[in-house]
């Protein structure tokens, strides 16, 4: 047995090495080959091994057979290739004996073996790196390590989820929408069955730990803005407002009449009360059904919402056949024209054109492309297209729309060719960042057209603006490639056409060089091919500027990070992106129908004398506060999201305001000629933007019969004198309807807005689009999806003005506008020369209307790949019936080479509600010889197209464009004349070049590079302005305390959460539309507070600083003088005063027990004004038995609006008309290590009131809406002041938890009455060292229900007023400890001089004492 093994061995061997009988030598090129196979798909039961054989021998042209069959690929004098596949099935193995033979029995051998089996789910392991978490790029998702799956084994499949492969064993799981709004989720874990094949089905358990939300929704609109279903535009909105306890709230909308979800975004509002806006795409015709789904406390999902809109799919616009004509007098090159009718009215749309069937998705036009004669409901079109006047095909289809037609063979020559297009090699170099340069080089006998692929979803075609050196039959093509948003795509084949319509396909792993077999056509993508963990590696992450305002304002920061095992990082490319959702939203980001990639990078730098990576980025203005959302990538699927970080790591932002959406139309006029009083119509729209303010805008409106188009640039400037500001102001768009030069009249027709773009001072856009109208919209309709409707509060049809006969009764005037002259400045272009502009000048007329006025015919000039480039004209001159046209234009590198381009003008308009154009043939039959430019093409030539971004600070930059090959010096001009010449000797190339070290400046400047041995070839001057970063943030509050700007301040103690409590109320928490009953107790929604949600907020305006004491005077505005139950006289209604007295007493000493052993009064203060709304005081003083002086300072700040606040790790909302306190105080000198400070303050209302059947009341407890602190709430009839009291202080750079102890039965207190009542508050801090900080505020409320007998420690009595006693006793227990902080809170109607007595009574008696003092 031994022997026959030795035996079959060395036969084996002899067979495989060529040297039995054999001058074949057979080798298996196949890239990444591998023994083991897997499954094609997971529900498939077989896998296919294919393998490529390379056949190398003299008497290889004589090869008879191949055993087993394969398919011939490519061959040259002394090789071939094969290509061969076989199918296993699971479990199965096989030996593949290949075998060559001639005609003279000479042989090649060759053996591979190959094994089909299934991932083994019982030796896997799972590790969790990245637990379930919501990211609004990414939605949910997690990360596993599955340990024992082989990387060559296909991802597994799951109908509910997206499973991303992201190499080392790992996998992201990014959650569909069915599996978590329709499934109850445990709330610790969600699990997810893995398909692998169909017996191997892996469980896989992810962490769920979110907390559990409240989320309120309420004022739901919906906006039916158009019920014509036009693909990915907008069809309805829904708006609502959410009120949630979580920044990042999910709402999702299920389509079911073309299923997908949708995702609603914030767009305004402030922290808490969010407005939330959805545009409904309308994907399908017929009743389409929405559901909206809201989160549940638990994280479940309800329906809070079905809408069922009727879309009616709009009749396209059929066009008529195509009649064909040909003219080779230009000869080599022939151009075809197309002529056809349209058969229905023409309503704006785009027409997709294709030819050769070269493109799947062809080429887009819109008026007045084509348009030849008629007018929108009779017209006709004709395109002039250049072509090659051979072609091996025997015909070739051409059409526009649904106008489609057969070019055969009596058009053209057809050539009979074996020969084929072939790329020679391809080189793939990872220049910058995710960017690669792919250099192919191309030969072709008769010239190679271009090279094409389809990389996930997009079209990528390499022509001659690639073309670098050499020509198009032996050339070198250079194409720059993402290799993250793009990346590699294995499903799509890279095909090479020549100029004769011949194609050589390949396949993404085919080895097509003989030369070097091991490469591959595969475009190339960012891989991590080291084992990395970046989740665990990551460490350190800090920010130069942390918990930043950036209310009305943007703010440069730099984020500063490192990793362990950093040497698997150091070299890498880490793509940085900004992804809340104003972010995502600037740059068209959506995730809902197609799971897109196309963020936009910053790349971080590395530091290796700092050992960490930093990246400067500009944080937006008035976006959502709280976590300021970041990504890292490192490739297609390898992303770092920051809501999977600690909390220590995160970006915190506070804005009073949220503002991430551009202006609105809130109001539309239409107006006539009457209100014009000229030939005029148009709207008054009225535009507002009530934070950011409106920039400008831009909209375009078309005559619905003439196609004639209007365009508007607005700005603040340009609306209606004295109707308003930025924020809100009146815009009139006027339509002369009627030419001033001649008497012809005009025609009746609608005219509508077909376009409006509105920005404002902060860069968010408002977009609407009837019809798509730019190459972006066209590819990607969805990106008009992620922009608001500025119309979304009306119909389509306010869009609409009509004019009828009764205001233009002129007849139609069919007779079409003429071209009298039309010549081109050049008759030839040089595309590869600086110099690629040209101009056109041309005549037209109209003898019975006459020309419209302000409309522009557009030249275009239209290769054989029908790409295009547009002229668009200007108007010299023009009399009644004539005018004179001239545009100017630069044509792309490369555009129309080598075969040049047709030149035809249209968008003629007359008086009379008819147009013409001229396509190249009609343009050649008025004897112009400008209907077809030839191109040649220069290579050595060096031209600057564009660069990447540089900032101020420096750094290198790479320049793009072609001819650099040969370039060794650069010159480099600043601003302030300085020149700096650079020699060049790494990374230069054909269309990129680095310049290294710019130096830093704020201004632009140029560059120009050229070969020192030849200053002829010189580049162009190009112009790069940096962009501008200043990092002089400074923080608009005062400092509280020092606040470590990496992450939020260490605990050194537990915090203590507020017990859940029980609703209170009735209704229960006010009703539905003033709160929520949640398990902590009711969460209230705004304006509505208090304990039961029956309190409201009173807005007022902003108070006067009192620069002698810290008081302030707050008018309110009053409805007749107290609760409805009481009221007063309907003639002479009441006028009460009520004012609040809020003071910092003073400071005690405590013993272990709680016991004041010591007692200072805080009284005089020195006063300094930080701004209109900010106010300090500062006092020092003495222990006795001490000589330290304690020094306190407290900040006074008032807020108008709502906004949030930081405090010791805590987001705090600050709602309209609340003063907020923040207290400093510096080392204290205890008597004791055990021994504690508190801090005592006084809240005191009073009420003037004369009524004897009104009630007070005090409560003190604890809040139940998520910020865990106490409240004190005195009310008087039904006004109250309420004041929040934090469990946490910043002690010592720590948080800490406090205690706050209401101290009435041990202090002082005025006797409470009807109409007064007071308390003292202490806010126990354990004993420190260096400095502590509190933070408490008041707000002012008016009650649903007055205070009554049922109230807390309610105090009810006939006795009216305040005796001078209690007076007296009010102003000594305020201001006998000497009040810090005083808030005057007043509420009247009518000021009568009774109650300006009391006032004056009540603040003569405050400054007697004091002076007294």
């Amino acid at each position: 047995m031994k022997i026959f093994i030795i035996l079959f061995s060395f036969f084996y061997i002899l067979i495989n090495s060529g040297l039995l009988n054999s001058e074949f030598i057979l080798t298996d090129i196949t890239p990444n080959n591998k023994l083991i196979n897997y499954p094609d798909t997971t529900t498939s039961g077989t896998c296919t091994s294919y393998h490529y054989i390379l056949v190398n021998g003299s008497n290889q042209g004589n090869i008879n057979q191949i055993v087993p069959s394969s398919l011939l690929l490519i061959s040259n004098s002394d090789s071939v290739i094969y290509y061969s596949y076989q199918s296993l099935n699971i479990g199965e193995s096989k030996q593949i004996n290949f075998t060559v033979n001639d005609l003279n029995q000479t042989n090649g051998y060759l053996t591979v073996n190959f094994i089909c089996k299934e991932v083994d789910i019982s030796i896997v392991t799972i590790d969790i790196i990245q637990n379930i978490t919501w990211s609004d790029n990414l939605k949910y998702s997690s990360i596993v390590r599955l340990n024992g799956v082989p990387d060559e084994a296909p991802p597994p499949t799951n109908v509910n989820a997206i499973i991303n492969k992201m190499g080392n064993s790992l996998y992201r799981i990014i959650y569909r929408e069915p599996y978590y709004t329709n499934n109850l989720q445990n709330s610790n874990q969600w699990d997810i069955d893995l398909q692998f094949s169909v017996n191997q089905i892996l469980k896989v358990s992810v962490p769920f730990n979110q907390s559990n939300p409240i989320v309120f929704v309420k004022d739901i609109k919906e906006y039916e803005v158009n019920k014509l279903q036009y693909a990915g535009l907008f069809g309805g909105t829904l708006l609502f407002e959410v009120n949630s306890t979580i920044q990042r709230p999910i709402f999702s909308t299920f389509s079911l009449g073309d299923p997908y979800y949708l995702t609603s975004k914030p767009i305004s509002g402030v922290k808490g009360d969010v407005l939330y806006y959805l545009n409904l795409i309308p994907l399908a015709p017929g009743n389409e059904t929405y559901s909206l789904y809201s989160q549940n406390e638990d994280n479940s999902f309800k329906i809070i919402l079905n809408k069922t809109i009727e879309y009616i799919l709009p009749v396209p616009n059929p066009l008529g056949p195509s009649i064909l004509t040909s003219d080779n007098s230009s000869a080599p090159m022939t151009y075809l024209t197309s002529k056809f009718n349209g058969l229905s009215t023409y309503v704006f749309d785009t027409i997709t054109c294709n030819f050769k069937s070269i493109f799947d998705k062809g080429f887009n036009y819109d008026f007045p492309f084509g348009f030849i004669g008629g007018n929108n409901k009779n017209f006709k079109m004709s395109i002039s297209t250049p072509i090659k006047t051979n072609s091996s095909q025997s015909q070739f289809t051409w059409n526009c729309g649904s106008s489609y037609v057969v070019v055969n063979n009596t058009l053209f020559t057809q050539v009979s060719t074996t020969s084929k297009p072939f790329i020679i090699s391809v080189e793939k170099i990872n220049i910058y960042g995710f960017s690669f340069l792919v250099i192919f080089k191309a030969t072709d006998d008769y010239g190679v057209k271009y090279i094409d692929n389809i990389v996930n979803n997009n079209y990528i075609r390499i022509g001659s603006e690639s073309l670098v050196s050499g020509d198009t039959k032996n050339g070198v093509w250079e194409y720059l490639h993402d290799g993250v948003n793009l990346g590699s795509d294995l499903a799509n084949a890279i095909s090479v056409y020549n100029e004769l319509d011949v194609s050589t396909v390949y396949s993404p792993l085919f080895p097509f060089s003989f030369l070097n077999t091991s490469q591959t056509l595969i475009l190339p993508q960012i891989k991590l091919n080291s084992p990395v963990n970046y989740y665990r590696d990551i460490k350190d992450i800090s920010f130069m500027f942390n918990n930043v305002h950036v209310t009305n304002q943007s703010v440069d920061n730099i984020m500063y990070f490192t990793f362990d095992n950093i040497n698997n990082y150091k070299n890498l490319s880490i793509g940085f992106t900004l992804t809340d959702p104003k972010s995502l939203k600037d740059i068209n980001y959506q995730s809902d129908i197609i799971m897109t990639f196309n963020l936009k990078y910053i790349f971080a730098q590395w530091d290796e004398s700092k050992g960490r990576f930093s990246v400067m980025f500009k944080m937006p203005a008035n976006t959502v506060p709280g976590v300021l959302d970041w990504t890292l990538t490192f490739s297609q699927s390898n992303t770092l999201i920051n809501t999977a970080l600690p909390e220590k790591y995160q970006l915190n932002i506070i804005s009073e305001n949220i503002d991430i959406s551009g202006p609105i139309v809130t109001n539309i006029i239409k107006k006539s000629p009457s209100d014009f009083g000229t030939s005029n119509v148009g709207w008054l729209l009225t535009i507002e933007d009530d934070i950011n303010g409106i920039l400008n805008g831009y909209i375009i409106v078309k005559g619905a019969l003439d196609s004639s188009s209007y365009n508007f640039t607005i700005s603040p400037s340009t609306s209606v004198t004295g109707s308003g500001d930025k924020w809100k102001a009146d815009y009139l768009i006027s339509i002369p309807i009627q030419d001033n030069l001649n008497s012809y009249g005009c025609i009746a027709q609608d005219y509508s807005i077909t376009y409006a773009k509105l920005e404002d001072s902060f860069g968010n856009i408002n977009k609407f689009v009837a019809f798509p109208i730019t190459s972006e919209e066209i590819a990607n309709p969805l990106s008009i999806f992620s922009n608001v409707n500025p119309f979304y509060l009306f119909n389509y049809d306010s869009l609409t003005v009509s004019v009828d006969s009764t205001t233009c009764n002129t007849a139609l005037d069919t007779t079409e506008p003429t071209l009298i002259s039309f010549t081109s400045s050049k008759s030839s272009i040089d595309v590869g020369s600086q110099d690629r502009s040209i101009r056109f000048d041309f005549k037209a007329q109209d003898l019975d209307s006459g020309l419209k006025n302000n409309q522009y015919p557009i030249v275009y000039l239209i290769t054989e790949n029908l790409e295009s480039v547009e002229c668009i004209s200007t108007i010299v001159s023009r009399t009644s019936t004539e005018t004179i046209y001239t545009c100017t234009t630069e044509v792309p590198i490369g555009f129309g080479y080598p075969l040049g381009f047709t030149v035809s003008v249209f968008g003629f308009i007359n008086n009379g509600g008819y147009y013409s154009g001229f396509s190249s043939d009609l343009i050649k039959s008025i004897g112009s010889n400008s209907y077809f430019i030839s191109t040649i093409q220069s290579m050595d030539i060096p031209i600057i197209m564009s660069s990447t971004g540089i900032t101020n600070q420096g750094g290198d930059v790479w320049i793009n464009g072609r001819g650099f090959l040969l370039s060794d010096t650069a010159t480099i001009t600043y601003s302030d004349g300085n020149k700096i010449t650079k020699i060049l000797t790494n990374n230069i190339y054909n269309s990129v070049l680095l310049i290294p070290a710019i130096k830093a400046t704020n201004q632009s400047f140029t560059i120009q590079v050229y070969n020192s041995s030849q200053p002829t070839k010189t580049s162009n001057l190009f112009t790069i302005t940096p962009q501008l970063f200043f990092f002089n943030y400074t923080d608009p509050v005062p400092t509280q305390s020092p606040t470590p700007t990496t992450s939020s301040q260490p605990t050194k103690s537990p915090i203590p959460t507020n017990p859940p409590q029980k609703c209170s109320g009735n209704p229960e928490c006010g009703g539905a539309n003033q709160g929520v009953c949640t398990k902590n107790g009711c969460v209230c929604l705004s304006p509505w507070y208090g304990k039961d949600c029956t309190s409201k907020l009173v807005e007022v305006v902003p108070p006067i600083i009192n620069g002698s004491n810290p008081s302030v005077e707050i008018p309110i505005p009053g409805d007749n003088g107290g609760s409805s139950t009481t009221g007063g006289s309907t003639d002479l209604p009441s006028q009460i005063i009520y004012k609040s007295l809020i003071s910092i007493v003073s400071l005690r000493e405590l013993d272990f027990n709680g016991n004041a052993i010591k007692n200072i009064p805080l009284n005089s203060w020195v006063f300094s004004e930080i701004n209109s709304t900010i106010s300090r005081y500062d006092t020092s003083v003495s222990v006795e038995g001490k000589n330290e002086k304690v020094n306190v300072t407290t900040t006074m700040q008032w807020f108008s609006n709502s906004s949030t606040v930081t405090f010791a790790g805590q987001q705090l909302k600050m709602n309209p008309s609340t003063i907020k306190f923040n207290v400093d105080i510096t080392t204290y000198p205890f008597s004791s290590s055990l021994n504690s400070l508190q801090l005592v303050m006084s809240a005191t209302l009073l009420s003037s009131s004369t009524n004897n059947d009104i009630c007070s009341s005090k409560s003190f407890g604890d809040t139940s809406n998520g910020d865990d602190s106490n409240f004190i709430k005195l009310q008087i009839d039904d006004h109250s002041v309420y004041g929040r009291f934090l469990k946490r202080a910043i002690v010592d750079g720590l948080i800490i938890s406090v205690d706050n102890i209401l101290l009435d039965d041990s202090m002082n207190t005025i006797e409470s009455d009807t109409h007064a009542q007071q308390s003292y508050i202490g806010i126990t801090i354990p004993h420190y060292n260096k400095l502590i900080s509190i933070d408490p505020d008041f707000s002012v409320l008016i009650d649903q229900h007055p205070a009554s007998k049922s109230s807390d420690n309610s105090i009810c009595s006939n006795k009216s007023g305040l005796t001078k006693g209690q007076i007296s006793g009010i102003v000594i227990g305020a201001v006998g400890f000497a009040a810090v902080v005083v808030i005057s809170v007043i509420y009247s109607v009518n000021k009568t001089k009774k109650n300006k007595k009391l006032l004056n009574s009540i603040s003569k008696k405050i400054e007697i004492v004091s002076n007294n003092k």
